[in-house]
């Protein structure tokens, strides 16, 4: 099993939130492209970097379980991939 980073980019305001500690489980929508990045990887994914947009600013942290379920932010309805991360790393 290979311990695999993954790669995403935030908006400054999720990126911010992130940094502060303010928010520890990332979203995606369940689409053909995440299913294959995440869900079928989510066994060999042990880091997650979010990058602050397409600038350089980047910051990594520990993956503790990928899952699917609902997202608590309003509007955003259906099942979601969450990725649960904690401690820079």
């Amino acid at each position: 099993m290979k311990n695999k980073r993954l790669h995403l980019v935030l908006t400054f305001d999720w990126f911010d939130q992130t940094d502060r500690g303010w928010k520890r489980v990332e979203y995606r929508k369940m689409t053909p492209r995440w299913k294959k990045l995440i869900w079928d990887a989510r066994d060999e994914i042990k880091t997650v970097r979010f990058a602050r947009g397409y600038t350089a600013d980047a910051r990594e942290f520990y993956v503790h379980k990928i899952d699917i379920g609902s997202c608590p932010i309003a509007g955003w309805t259906g099942n979601f991939y969450r990725i649960h991360f904690s401690s820079v790393a």
